[in-house]
């Protein structure tokens, strides 16, 4: 694997790592096994990575690598199996939906946001992009009291409202 390849698939598997250890733990529901199925699916990701089709989401080919990882680590596990193959097979569905669904949900907040008002997306960004503190926002509007706190909260309920409607209309709801 070449160098550009190297960096591709670290820079990849980092991004999906979070979702990656939640989906294996959401199979295991074992945080030392969980770590130990990352870790080979890590490595059968890195040794298949020349296969990876790029035009499809990495997340979704490494929930393929992590399910038979888990397959494998159940066979040679000595300890009683909790939840049978169909129930993970199951299990392993859902949590791909989940992640679809989440996918959708962040989509649409992008798209509502734009739709707020100007002062409304330099509220949004400055808490949720800039992460700064409600305290600092106050001191940077020269503020006192829970305006800004007030204005946060309706701008979570129109962008809930927002992504409540199109969750409705595109039938996802």
């Amino acid at each position: 694997m070449d160098n550009h390849n190297q960096e591709t698939f670290v820079i990849l598997l980092g991004q999906v790592q979070p979702d990656l250890r939640r989906y294996i733990y959401s199979l295991c529901h074992n945080m030392g096994d969980t770590e130990d199925i990352f870790q080979e699916t890590s490595l059968a990701l890195w040794r298949k990575f020349e296969t990876y089709d790029k035009s499809q989401p990495f997340l979704n080919w490494s929930f393929r690598f992590a399910y038979y990882e888990v397959m494998k680590f159940r066979e040679k596990s000595k300890k009683r199996q909790l939840l049978s193959e169909e129930t993970l097979k199951l299990l392993s569905e859902e949590c791909q939906k989940s992640q679809d669904i989440k996918k959708e949900h962040e989509r649409f907040l992008s798209d509502c946001v734009t739709k707020l008002a100007s002062d409304e997306q330099e509220l949004v960004n400055m808490r949720y992009s800039q992460k700064m503190t409600v305290v600092k926002m106050n001191q940077h509007f020269g503020e006192t009291g829970k305006k800004i706190y007030r204005a946060l909260e309706r701008i979570r309920f129109k962008l809930y409202a927002c992504i409540d409607n199109k969750l409705e209309s595109e039938g996802l709801k």
